[in-house]
């Protein structure tokens, strides 16, 4: 069984938090880790960490811990029920993903059918790839990464904040779109109140 959860903000409806409830007693999740390395200075102590744990608590997830894999153990994930690998900086996510050796542990506790959930850069490296974030913000590739081939946990390419987004940059569909033409890879966008549930070979769009 392979079990994912792609948000753009986490449990942001009661939609999206009656479905991962769900998940989380079906699959008797007692114990959580929240990766928190995709916010480079605030890590764990970033309010949406906090929002998170204290969203899991609330559905009765026994012990919720933080987990930053840029200077922690990556190996101490097999010890949780459940990943979630929360929003932030997706370049900053991945490269730290890959050199803990974390992004390995993720495949492997997928296969084994483990729960894991996202928040928009969690759910970007998920994917195939996060070239599409090389494509629209190069400048945040401070490592300058080459290889940015995602978790391949999905064949889903997300971009989360999409409707939010457009209030920022008004040309961001325009950019989207030029990129899907040029690669002819789908993007699916995600607005703040939108998520997928992939269970195996089955996706169901919430929102």
């Amino acid at each position: 069984m392979k079990k994912l959860l792609l948000t753009a903000y986490g449990f942001s409806t009661p939609t999206i938090g009656a479905v991962a409830l769900k998940m989380i007693h079906k699959n008797k999740v007692t114990k959580a880790c929240i990766i928190s390395t995709s916010w480079p200075k605030e890590k764990e102590k970033h309010p949406q960490m906090n929002q998170i744990k204290n969203d899991l608590i609330d559905m009765n997830v026994t012990k919720v811990d933080f987990l930053d894999v840029e200077f922690e153990d990556a190996k101490k994930l097999y010890d949780y029920d459940l990943i979630f690998l929360n929003g932030g900086y997706p370049f900053y996510l991945l490269h730290f993903l890959k050199k803990s050796g974390a992004d390995r542990i993720l495949k492997e506790k997928f296969r084994s059918g483990s729960l894991i959930f996202g928040l928009s850069a969690g759910s970007i490296v998920m994917g195939p790839s996060i070239n599409l974030m090389q494509y629209l913000y190069p400048e945040d590739n401070q490592f300058n990464d080459v290889d940015l081939t995602g978790l391949n946990l999905t064949h889903l390419q997300i971009y989360p904040h999409f409707k939010e987004m457009l209030t920022r940059d008004a040309t961001i569909k325009e950019k989207i779109t030029e990129y899907e033409n040029k690669t002819e890879i789908h993007i699916t966008r995600l607005n703040n109140n939108k998520a997928v549930k992939i269970d195996n070979d089955t996706l169901t769009f919430l929102g």
